[in-house]
């Protein structure tokens, strides 16, 4: 990528996040009480008015808003890599990578459903030129033989395959999960080795490992408190990256500790994880709310273009799940200080 390129890449990513969502505006949103005056707001006095202009906000349903709302994301990522889209530079795969995976699991998660509104509303119809296989066709899959079907020509159907179960009741999510993200993670250490040098390395190896250890964390807190797993059945299903917590302290804790005393070793000798139970939300927005600390640092610090390009479409995917999580807690009639605290910002 040429000098040139990188500035634009930088300054126009940088830009863009300085659109983003502010406390005020979150404030202002969780004053409406209906979905309406929701599209209203967002379509008149934020960054969501692109996606927004020509709709009715008077008469937009829920699930039509949250479809635009979430189809920001694809959006974003379409206008960024066109600075990066050169012969020697491939990095933007990643998130191409993750867009895949993402679809791949929630057609897997809604093959017995006949109700496919969620996975049309988060289907990346703008980014299909990219993605390897017809996304669209995702939506007319309800059987396993036809997820391999549209799959057949990419490296999915050789993960897949070998893993097609009996029947719909015998499809174990969690397997697809496992093996889809390591494919995942596999192939973006690979484009890491290739394109990436020196500090920037090292910043967006240490981003990656990173979301690689928050998400064993959750997979051992959840197993150990809702399923009592053996401490055999939650190592094998962890990705083999440690960071801030080496391998071998690990597995003693798995070995060892209950969900309660796991969590506290990990906040004691790793991560700033609430353990007060009045503090503590669901384990997920706590991995969440450090990822996001980590990543607004390096969009605000790094002149990396791919780096910039990570940091903002995290940065972005969270304020989408805070702008949906405001849609639902108010169409549901969910109380103001409840649906804050789902918030991250």
């Amino acid at each position: 990528m040429s000098d040139q390129s990188t500035l634009a890449m930088a300054a126009k990513a940088k830009a863009m996040y300085g659109k983003h969502l502010k406390s005020e505006d979150y404030t202002e949103l969780l004053r409406k009480r209906t979905v309406q005056e929701i599209a209203g707001y967002l379509k008149n006095e934020t960054a969501f008015r692109e996606i927004l202009a020509g709709i009715n906000e008077f008469a937009i349903h829920r699930g039509h808003l949250e479809m635009l709302v979430r189809q920001t994301f694809f959006l974003d990522f379409l206008e960024l890599i066109r600075y990066s889209q050169s012969k020697n530079d491939h990095f933007y795969e990643y998130g191409v990578l993750m867009m895949e995976i993402k679809q791949i699991l929630m057609t897997i998660r809604l093959l017995s459903e006949t109700d496919k509104t969620s996975q049309i509303a988060q289907l990346p119809i703008f980014a299909n030129r990219l993605i390897s296989f017809d996304v669209e066709e995702l939506i007319k899959v309800n059987s396993f033989d036809e997820l391999l079907s549209v799959l057949k020509s990419t490296p999915y159907y050789q993960i897949l395959k070998p893993l097609k179960p009996k029947s719909l009741l015998d499809i174990d999510y969690s397997t697809y999960e496992i093996e889809l993200k390591a494919y995942y993670f596999k192939r973006v250490n690979e484009i890491i080795e290739h394109e990436f040098k020196g500090k920037d390395k090292e910043d967006i190896r240490d981003m990656f490992d990173t979301q690689i250890e928050l998400d064993n964390i959750t997979k051992i807190y959840r197993l150990k408190k809702y399923y009592n797993a053996s401490p055999f059945e939650i190592k094998k299903v962890l990705n083999p990256t440690y960071k801030r917590i080496s391998k071998k302290t690990l597995m003693e804790w798995i070995d060892q500790k209950d969900a309660v005393q796991f969590l506290q070793a990990v906040h004691d000798h790793a991560y700033d994880i609430p353990t007060d139970i009045k503090e503590f939300q669901y384990i997920e927005y706590q991995t969440d709310v450090i990822m996001f600390e980590l990543t607004k640092r390096l969009m605000r610090f790094s002149t990396n273009p791919n780096i910039i390009l990570v940091a903002y479409l995290n940065l972005l995917e969270i304020e989408i799940q805070n702008v949906v999580d405001i849609i639902e807690g108010v169409r549901y009639k969910v109380e103001n200080d409840k649906i804050a605290k789902l918030l991250i910002y």
